[in-house]
């Protein structure tokens, strides 16, 4: 019996994280967060909360710019 049910959907943070070759402690290391705290925004259990520069510096990783980042970094 073939299963309907539609694919997961990726997090765009993961996807574009992935395409650059990072892992999560690259990502948590550039922000002063924990490698954890990543993953759980890839997984949609906690939203971000970041400082101005902070978001800078997370654009500037993942060459992002404004118009980039998604409404959501969970799936």
């Amino acid at each position: 019996m073939a299963d309907d049910a539609p694919p997961p959907k990726e997090s765009p943070l993961k996807r574009r994280r992935e395409e650059l070759g990072l892992t999560q402690r690259d990502i948590g290391l550039a922000l002063g967060k924990t490698d954890q705290t990543i993953s759980n925004w890839e997984t949609g259990i906690y939203e971000p909360k970041m400082t101005p520069r902070e978001f800078k510096k997370l654009c500037e990783v993942l060459d992002w710019s404004l118009k980039d980042i998604p409404d959501n970094f969970g799936p």
